[in-house]
């Protein structure tokens, strides 16, 4: 590829700005572009644990509509129901579970671990100060 040199320059201070190196900030853009493309009520946000897809429109995440989808046995009227967002939403985010499912099944299981370390902090914490 051979970006046009305005864009290749805007490209370099984008990556300065965020600390990376212009070919990976270029690698995310290509690769999160095409993802939304496939997949147009996508898109990717940042957070403390990285970047993550997102249902447009829904204000969450897809791997907390999955698992709502899982609490749900799949249903996906109970889902949007219990979420109080349209099943469209819901679809989106099946969709895109479908064709990234390793993806979210890693940040599921990230989440998890980050959930079951916080909360024997917590206990421990409690027990810090119990008799």
């Amino acid at each position: 590829m051979r970006p046009a040199t305005t864009i290749l320059a805007r490209l370099r201070d984008r990556a300065r700005l965020t600390g990376q190196r212009h070919t990976t900030l270029a690698e995310r853009y290509l690769e999160e572009g095409v993802l939304m493309d496939e997949h147009p009520a996508i898109h990717f946000v940042d957070g403390p644990m990285g970047r993550r897809p997102a249902v447009i429109g829904a204000r969450l995440d897809v791997w907390e509509i999955v698992q709502v989808l899982r609490d749900n046995d799949g249903d996906v009227a109970e889902t949007a129901a219990y979420l109080e967002i349209e099943p469209r939403l819901v679809e989106a985010a099946l969709r895109y579970y479908t064709d990234q499912r390793d993806e979210i099944d890693s940040w599921i299981a990230r989440l998890e671990e980050g959930n079951r370390r916080e909360e024997e902090r917590w206990r421990a914490a409690r027990q810090a100060f119990s008799r």
